[in-house]
C-alpha cells in the first residue's frame, strides 16, 4: 500500500495522468492503470461547474469539484436537493509550510496555483501544481463495476494520494484529509472513536438510527485523528507543526499521515471514507432502508472489504473504461460514454424492505429520478424511456425492481402511472400526465427487457398486464382512426400540462411524435404476442397498424415531412417540422423490428430536419421549425421555451435516426455538436441539463437529467445492433461486461 519508487522507475512521469495538450477539448493521452491512450477533456481547475459525484448504485454521493473543494453531498439522505458543502478537504504540509490543495482556499492560508482536472466517472484524477518543491497527484474513486451491482452499491470513496519530491533536499510533513461530516440537527450528539486496526487507522463517527461514517488510512506511521478543522486557518496551519484538535464528538473529523520522502523519491498514501446511514424517509414520509443494509452492519465493515480489494476494485473500474478507449469511436465520443453514465450516482435510490407486507422483488426496489438537483420526480416515465439503457444493458436485475413497479402500480383500466412520486416519493404514483405516452412506452420496455435477458418466463408473467396497456391506449383514440390522440391538459392561455414528452408546448388531435411512438408500440405488440402464441391478439393489431398508417400519413405528410399535428375537429393544425418527428422509426429499430414508415417519405423528412431545423442551430437540432425557417414557439415567456430550443435527448433521438437511415455523417455532427455544447463551450460534464439554448447552445433547464443517457444507444445504432446483439459477446456492452470480469492476465 506505501510505494517508494525512484523517479526513473516510473511508467509515467506524472500521476495518475500524463496531459501536454490543450485543456478543455477532448483528447487522447497516457492515464496510470490503461494499457493504451485514453479519451478525455482535462478541465483547468475551477473552469466547470460541478465535478464528478464520487458514488454508486443508491449509495449517495460526494463530489468533487474541478476547484478541489468538495461540492454537493448527499451521503448523509440529504437527497432533495442535495447538501452543499463548498470546503477545502485536503492539504499537504512541507516543513512548517502548509497548502491547501484546492483553488480560492479561506482568507489567510494558501492553496494550489493551478489544477488539472480529469474526470472519467467514477473516477476524479487531479494533478496540483503548488509553489513547494512537491509533485502532487490524486486519483478519487467508488467502485462503479459493471454487471455487479452489488459491488456497484458499495457506499465509500477512495483516495490515492501520490507525492514526489521534486527539489534537493529531503521533505517531510503531513498529507491532511478534513471531512465536515453531517448536518447537525439542534442538540444531536455525534460519537467519535478512534480506529487502530492494522493495517489501517482512522476515526470513526455515529449518530442516531445506527448511522455512522469512516475515516482512515492505510498509512503505517505517524497518524494524527481529530476534529474537522473547517475554514480556521490556525488550525490547518497547526498541523504542519503535528497538532490536530481534539475530537470531541462534533460531526467532522481529521486524519493526518506523517511523511518523509528523499528528492527524486515517491510516496504514495491512501485513504478511504465510507458511510453508513440506512433509513431515510421520502417526500410523502414512508420509511426507507438502503439496499447496502444487506452487506455491511457498520461503516467500518465498508471500510474492512475495501482496504483488502483496493486494486482488485480499481482494476475493474477502469476495466470497462480500457473498452470504450478502445473502440474505433470519436475521442468526443468515448468522454461521453463514460461520464454519461454520471447519473447513475446523483439520481438513484435503492432500497429494500424487511418487513412481510412489501411487494418488492428480492432484489428490493431501485428508482431513477428525472433530477433531484433540477426536476425531482421518480422515475418519470417519458424521461426513463430515454435514459434506462445502461441500467437495462448492465443491471437488467435493477431494471426488473422497476418494471415490477410500473406493473404493481398499474391501473384495473390498463393505465401505466406517469411516475411514482414527486420530489422523492417512491409509492404515491401519478397518473393522467403524459398518458399518450407513458403505457406504450411501458409496453416497449417491456419487449427491450426481453430481447437484453432472453426471459420468457418473464415475458409470460408481463403479458396480460402489455395487453391492457395497449387497451388502455386504445381508448385514447377519439376519432377512430387506430391511432393515439394528444390530449393536452393545459388551461386556456396556459401551456403545462401539455401531456407528451415537449410537455409545455400543447399539441392537438394526431401528432406525429406521439402517434409515432404508437406506431412503435404496436409493432412491439405484434411481436410480442406472435411469440406469446396469441395469433388472434397479433392478428388484430396488425389491422389496427395498417389502418393506422393510412390515417397517419393522412393527416400528418405534407408532401416534405410530417407536420407537427393536425386536429381537423378543433380545426386546428400545425406546419412546424419536428426535429424529433421520426421518434417512431428510432423506437422500432432499437429493438430491431426495422422501419415502420414509407421509406421515400422518412428520407424526405430526414431532409426536412436538415434543411430546418439543423440549419437553424449551430449545436443540434432546434425542436421546432416553420417552413419559412424560423423557429417555433410554445408561447412561454422565459427562454425556457420547448419550441425553440434544444431537447439534448430527444436530438440525440432523431440524429440516430439519420445514421439508421444513411446519412451517417449529419447524424454524427448533431451529436457532436451536442457534446461540444455541454462539454467544451459550457463546461457543465457533471450538471447536464435537458434543453440548451440554440442560439449558443447555453444551459437553459433541468440539471443532471436522467435522459441524456440516451447516448449509451449510439454505439449500438453505430455498430447496426439492436438491444439484444448489443449485449451480446459481440458487443460493445457484452464486452465491458466481460472486461470487469476477466483475470489481470487476460487483460494483459
Amino acid at each position: 500500500i506505501q510505494v517508494m519508487y525512484t523517479k526513473e522507475s516510473q511508467q509515467l512521469d506524472l500521476w495518475p495522468f500524463e496531459f501536454k495538450g490543450q485543456t478543455g477539448t477532448p483528447l487522447s493521452f497516457s492515464a496510470h492503470g490503461f494499457k493504451r491512450p485514453v479519451a478525455g477533456i482535462v478541465y483547468e481547475g475551477g473552469t466547470t461547474d460541478s465535478g464528478v459525484p464520487l458514488g454508486g448504485l443508491g449509495t449517495g454521493y460526494l463530489e468533487l469539484r474541478t476547484d478541489g473543494k468538495l461540492g454537493r453531498c448527499s451521503i448523509f439522505n440529504d437527497i432533495c436537493p442535495p447538501h452543499t458543502l463548498d470546503v477545502p478537504f485536503l492539504a499537504v504540509s512541507a516543513g512548517e509550510e502548509i497548502r491547501l490543495l484546492c483553488l480560492d482556499p479561506p482568507e489567510g492560508l494558501k492553496g494550489s496555483e493551478r489544477i488539472l482536472y480529469w474526470g472519467h466517472f467514477p473516477m476524479a484524477d487531479l494533478q496540483y501544481h503548488l509553489d513547494l518543491p512537491i509533485q502532487i497527484g490524486l486519483r478519487a474513486f467508488t467502485p462503479f463495476i459493471l454487471g455487479d451491482a452489488q459491488m456497484s452499491n458499495t457506499p465509500v470513496v477512495l483516495f490515492e494520494i501520490q507525492l514526489t519530491n521534486i527539489g534537493s533536499q529531503k521533505l517531510s510533513g503531513w498529507v491532511v484529509f478534513s471531512f465536515p461530516g453531517p448536518r447537525a440537527e439542534p442538540e444531536e450528539s455525534f460519537f467519535s472513536c478512534e480506529i487502530v486496526s492494522a493495517p489501517w487507522s482512522g476515526i470513526t463517527v455515529r449518530q442516531k438510527h445506527s448511522s455512522s461514517y469512516a475515516l482512515v488510512t492505510s498509512a503505517p506511521e505517524d497518524v494524527l485523528t481529530g476534529s474537522y478543522l473547517g475554514l480556521d486557518p490556525e488550525a490547518w496551519m497547526g498541523v504542519a507543526t503535528g497538532k490536530v484538535p481534539t475530537a470531541v464528538d462534533t460531526p467532522g473529523v481529521t486524519v493526518a499521515v506523517r511523511y518523509e520522502i528523499e528528492p527524486e523519491r515517491t510516496r504514495r498514501i491512501r485513504f478511504a471514507l465510507a458511510w453508513y446511514c440506512l433509513y431515510f424517509k421520502d417526500s410523502s414520509g414512508e420509511p426507507h432502508t438502503h439496499a447496502y443494509k444487506r452487506r455491511f452492519d457498520d461503516s467500518e465493515d465498508v471500510i474492512k472489504l475495501v482496504i483488502d480489494r483496493w486494486e482488485e476494485l480499481r482494476r475493474r473500474t477502469l476495466a470497462w473504461q480500457e473498452v470504450i478507449f478502445a473502440e474505433d469511436l470519436p475521442e468526443w465520443l468515448k468522454n461521453a460514454l463514460v461520464n454519461g453514465l454520471y447519473s447513475l450516482a446523483k439520481n438513484t435510490l435503492w432500497v429494500i424492505s424487511e418487513r412481510p407486507d412489501n411487494w418488492y422483488l428480492p432484489e428490493g426496489f431501485f428508482t431513477h429520478s428525472e433530477s433531484f438537483t433540477g426536476c425531482p420526480i421518480t422515475e418519470t416515465m417519458v424521461c426513463r424511456m430515454h435514459g434506462h439503457f445502461p441500467i437495462l444493458f448492465f443491471f437488467p436485475e435493477l431494471e426488473r425492481t422497476t418494471l415490477h413497479a410500473f406493473h404493481h402500480f398499474q391501473l384495473r383500466d390498463g393505465e401505466i402511472p406517469f411516475c411514482f412520486g414527486s420530489p422523492t416519493g417512491m409509492r404515491e404514483p401519478r397518473y393522467h400526465c403524459q398518458h399518450p405516452l407513458n403505457s406504450g412506452q411501458y409496453v416497449q420496455m417491456i419487449y427491450r427487457y426481453y430481447l437484453r435477458t432472453g426471459d420468457r418466463a418473464f415475458l409470460m408473467e408481463y403479458y396480460h398486464s402489455l395487453k391492457d396497456a395497449i387497451r388502455y391506449l386504445q381508448s385514447l383514440d377519439y376519432d377512430g382512426d387506430d391511432l393515439v390522440n394528444d390530449h393536452s391538459h393545459a388551461m386556456p392561455g396556459e401551456w403545462w400540462p401539455a401531456n407528451q414528452f415537449y410537455d409545455i408546448w400543447p399539441w392537438f388531435g394526431t401528432s406525429a411524435y406521439v402517434a409515432g411512438t404508437w406506431l412503435a408500440t404496436l409493432k412491439c405488440g405484434i411481436i410480442i404476442a406472435r411469440e406469446m402464441q396469441d395469433e388472434a391478439f397479433a392478428e388484430e393489431l396488425e389491422a389496427a397498424l395498417e389502418k393506422a398508417l393510412k390515417a397517419y400519413d393522412a393527416k400528418l405528410w405534407n408532401g416534405h415531412y410530417y407536420r407537427l399535428y393536425n386536429d381537423p375537429e378543433g380545426g386546428r393544425i400545425s406546419e412546424t417540422c419536428l426535429g424529433n418527428q421520426l421518434m417512431g422509426e428510432w423506437c422500432a429499430e432499437v429493438v430491431g423490428l426495422g422501419g415502420i414508415l414509407p421509406s421515400d417519405k422518412v428520407r424526405k423528412a430526414i431532409e426536412s430536419v436538415e434543411r430546418l431545423n439543423y440549419a437553424a442551430t449551430s449545436h443540434g437540432l432546434t425542436n421546432g421549425v416553420r417552413p419559412d425557417g424560423t423557429p417555433d414557439t410554445c408561447g412561454s415567456s422565459t427562454e425556457n421555451d420547448h419550441a425553440c430550443q434544444i431537447f439534448v435527448s430527444e436530438n440525440l433521438c432523431a440524429a440516430m435516426t439519420f445514421i439508421l437511415r444513411g446519412n451517417r455523417s449529419i447524424g454524427l455532427e448533431i451529436v457532436r455538436r451536442l457534446m461540444e455544447a455541454i462539454y467544451e463551450l459550457h463546461r457543465t460534464p457533471w450538471n447536464q441539463r435537458c434543453l440548451i439554448a440554440s442560439d449558443d447552445g447555453r444551459p437553459i433547464w433541468g440539471e443532471d437529467y436522467y435522459s441524456n443517457m440516451v447516448i449509451w444507444t449510439l454505439p449500438m445504432v453505430l455498430a447496426g445492433q439492436d438491444v439484444g446483439s448489443f449485449c451480446s459477446k459481440e458487443g460493445l456492452a457484452g464486452r465491458m461486461l466481460a472486461a470487469v470480469n476477466a483475470s489481470p492476465q487476460q487483460l494483459a
